[in-house]
């Protein structure tokens, strides 16, 4: 348990929300990926390394994730460079007392928040009854609700809004006219390290990391409050509006003034999704209500005992929800058929729905992060599965979908199975950094990507940048030189034993320095004695005394 908010957030922003790692009881990347032992420790002394001049002025370039999305569309990921992210990780933090009033906007549903498992963001929409009660509170007397979008919302983001939004435009305008557009407040601290993360751009910021979301919050926030000061109801998911309202012409107020403050922060509304319903109207989406429907009840009896899903009902079940898809394309719907029945299927049908659900995920790679339970199922031969996870890897590769050969390749790994001789060529080919890495750690053409690797050396500094953590994992394995000139970052991180693919019991040192922080009684020393520590050791000191006794032992 972590022991307060600052160290919490510090963790939260490092260790858990690094990579794209905010999806509520799902992975957006395979679970063999962690940044666990990517610590605040690390960041620090990342930061404190000295940056070549040539790299201050071009920035770093990230690592792309494509993300097939419902409509097979790609949705790119970034895993921002570990330099470039350390100094937003950092700013946030350090500046977190100022920040932290994004986390009171009651307009935002989805918001910075100190989850259980230590993350500080999580896509949880909200449960049916706080939906039901809240709708319907809102919806009271209204005779219209707006839905309206933010036209790619994270990819049109300007760095500069950021100072903008919190500073207000005059006093940042005042700034830039004495020429004070530098790093004199935390702001522009922030707006610098966002640009540098991508090729010191001033559009557009990664999607995925927690930074990003606290970003979008921070410049949301302050359309929120200027809406709310025109006396409009509304709530936002994320860049989605919904507003509830009590004449048709005070909708489309709604409308232009969203619209208008959009425009102030060079942001746009996304007309095609942008609509007015006369109400009353469904709280759900038709989608949802006549899928629901097609589920049989899980009690049995007055007394609400629970039973499980049969076979020839979820046939039903999913075959309703084919139907439902092909004429739904703007919704998730097989996405959300699966996840609405998960954990309730009984034992004897397990390997029949896989194999169901194993052929859709052919058409749709958005359903595979939902298969690890059922091939992990004690009912389920993996080995049976083999032909078509290869089948799979193969298809997306030609489409360039990161997850629909991630997901494959770890399926195969994880349950000791190969990949076929044309799916591994095929990855190869896609040159994909995270499917090669996940290729590599499943034995497959290990020369050739450590050639492929070693070939970056003569490139661009953006174009090793694509590559980074390809690149790191075969340097802390001593099969890669480092390619940088600036050698620092890697360094340090091989040193301190961080491994963003870590076994599942390994502990860096940096993790074992975690949990003696967060420990309640850590104000005890190493050694099991009577008298206790004044003050928490610093990570240097601690990691010379826990090396001095790991060799006593």
């Amino acid at each position: 348990m972590i022991m307060n908010e600052e160290r919490h957030i510090y963790e939260a922003l490092t260790r858990l929300n690094y990579f794209p790692n905010q999806k509520e009881g799902e992975n957006e990347l395979p679970p063999c990926f962690s940044t666990r032992q990517y610590t605040p420790e690390i960041v620090e002394l990342i930061v404190a390394c000295v940056e070549e001049k040539e790299r201050r002025k071009l920035g770093y370039d990230q690592v792309e994730y494509s993300l097939t999305r419902h409509n097979n569309v790609p949705r790119k990921l970034g895993l921002i460079h570990p330099k470039a992210y350390a100094h937003l990780a950092k700013t946030i933090s350090d500046n977190w007392k100022e920040i932290k009033v994004i986390s009171e906007n009651k307009c935002s549903i989805i918001k910075p928040d100190l989850h259980a498992d230590g993350r500080i963001m999580i896509m949880n929409y909200e449960d049916s009854s706080s939906k039901v009660s809240r709708s319907s509170l809102e919806g009271f007397g209204k005779r219209f609700r707006v839905h309206a979008d933010i036209s790619n919302c994270y990819h049109s983001i300007y760095s500069h809004s950021i100072p903008w939004a919190v500073l207000g435009f005059n006093e940042s305008k005042i700034k830039l006219s004495k020429g004070n557009s530098g790093r004199g407040h935390w702001t522009d601290e922030l707006d610098l390290y966002t640009r540098k993360s991508k090729r010191n751009e001033t559009l557009g910021i990664a999607i995925g990391p927690a930074t990003s979301s606290i970003i979008v919050e921070l410049i949301l926030g302050h359309i929120d409050n200027a809406l709310n000061i025109k006396g409009f109801i509304f709530k936002r998911y994320i860049d989605d509006y919904i507003c509830h309202c009590t004449t048709h012409e005070d909708s489309q107020n709604f409308i232009r003034e969203l619209g208008r403050q959009l425009n102030r922060f060079k942001l746009n509304l996304n007309i095609n999704k942008t609509k007015v319903v006369e109400l009353p109207e469904p709280i759900s989406d038709d989608w949802v209500s006549e899928l629901t429907a097609s589920l049989p009840s899980l009690f049995t009896d007055s007394t609400y005992i629970k039973r499980k899903y049969l076979l020839s009902e979820l046939t039903v079940y999913f075959d309703r929800a084919v139907i439902i898809n092909k004429r739904t394309p703007d919704g998730s719907v097989l996405k959300y058929a699966v996840k609405t029945v998960l954990g309730f299927i009984d034992n004897s049908a397990v390997p029949s729905v896989l194999d169901y659900l194993i052929n859709l995920a052919w058409y749709f790679p958005l359903l595979l992060p939902c298969l690890d339970s059922l091939i992990s199922h004690e009912s389920v031969n993996p080995e049976v599965f083999s032909e078509r996870l290869n089948a799979i890897i193969m298809e997306n590769a030609k489409n360039n979908r990161s997850d629909g050969m991630a997901w494959p390749l770890y399926y195969l790994k994880k349950h000791n199975l190969k990949a076929s001789r044309e799916a591994c060529v095929s990855v190869y080919k896609s040159e994909d950094c995270i499917a090669l890495l996940c290729l590599y750690s499943l034995g497959g053409l290990r020369d050739q990507i450590i050639s492929f690797a070693n070939d970056l050396v003569c490139k661009t500094e953006y174009e090793k940048d694509q590559y980074w953590l390809l690149l790191y994992q075969l340097y802390r394995e001593d099969l890669l030189i480092n390619v940088y000139r600036d050698n620092c970052v890697f360094e340090l991180m091989k040193n301190n034993e961080v491994n963003f693919l870590p076994a599942e019991n390994e502990l860096s040192i940096c993790e074992k320095y975690c949990d003696y922080l967060n420990n309640p009684f850590r104000k005890m020393p190493l050694k099991e004695v009577t008298d206790s520590d004044v003050n928490d050791k610093p990570f240097d000191v601690w990691c010379a005394e826990y090396r001095i006794q790991k060799r006593t032992i």
